[in-house]
């Protein structure tokens, strides 16, 4: 297989462009893939800065009423897995799920041991700011994000009263299926998987083609040229036909040959004279 000079110069071209399209692929869809990520974290993010603008005004008033039927409103727009509001002793109090309302959020289980894992109250503020993945009870992938509530100067002289001192009135906790990012992501790898076949097919297949035209058929000539002392019609055209350097040797060569070959019939011719001049009449 690797003894003919096509397969020695095809293969290696074929496997370091198999290599090149390789890396840049996953390299490219390494970008791609988190770019897609971060617009999917700033999304919940801007989700969840909403709902607390859109429940600020329901919690200056304490309208605890007023302040469910948002978190319930928002909730039903898709993708959305949870939206919770609960104190700063892990209560819930509003959610869109009503049996978990008045209960203990599971920290192991919500994917919040990475925020609650022994470190000081100030560095637990840091990190829930940050966002979370986890597998739900459903079996579903969700990117969360848990946002603080503070205690702002209209909070304290409004007719809900917090004290000053308080800085953190709770946490908006919202989470996002993310069952669509995953899609994107495997029509991402579809698609440039089809893209990296095509490439390499086409790479791969031009450089063949303009081998085999500019080097593999001027060589078969010049290997025919040099075979033998006879050449047949065919490849007498061919090398008339033929372009480039090899060509332009297997024509030198030909000539040779032609000027060897009447070379030696006129040796022949002057020894077959030199022997009648020699030879006595009989």
């Amino acid at each position: 297989m690797f003894q003919s000079i096509a397969s020695r110069s095809i293969i290696p071209v074929g496997l370091t462009v198999t290599g090149f399209v390789a890396i840049g692929c996953l390299s490219l869809y390494g970008i791609m893939k988190q770019d897609l990520i971060d617009d999917a974290t700033q999304n919940g993010r801007n989700i969840a800065n909403t709902v607390l603008l859109s429940t600020r005004y329901a919690m200056l008033h304490n309208d605890r009423q007023h302040l469910g039927n948002i978190i319930a409103n928002i909730s039903q727009h898709q993708g959305v897995e949870h939206l919770r509001i609960f104190n700063h002793h892990g209560v819930i109090t509003f959610s869109r799920n009503q049996e978990e309302i008045g209960h203990q959020v599971n920290k192991q289980m919500e994917g919040c041991n990475g925020c609650h894992s022994g470190t000081k109250p100030a560095e637990q503020l840091a990190a829930a700011k940050q966002t979370r993945r986890f597998i739900n009870e459903r079996g579903v992938e969700v990117l969360a994000m848990a946002q603080p509530i503070y205690n702002e100067p209209s909070c304290t002289s409004s007719c809900h009263y917090h004290p000053a001192e308080k800085k953190v009135l709770g946490m908006l906790d919202i989470g996002l299926d993310q069952g669509p990012l995953q899609n994107s992501l495997a029509l991402m790898r579809y698609r440039m998987l089809v893209f990296t076949l095509m490439t390499l097919v086409l790479t791969v297949g031009g450089v063949a083609a303009l081998l085999n035209r500019s080097f593999f058929i001027p060589l078969k000539r010049l290997v025919a040229a040099t075979s033998g002392d006879q050449v047949d019609d065919i490849a007498e055209d061919g090398l008339r036909s033929g372009y480039g350097e090899l060509s332009l040797l297997a024509r030198n060569y030909r000539a040779l040959l032609v000027r060897l070959h009447d070379t030696r019939e006129a040796l022949a011719r002057c020894r077959n004279c030199a022997k009648e001049k020699n030879d006595p009449p009989t």
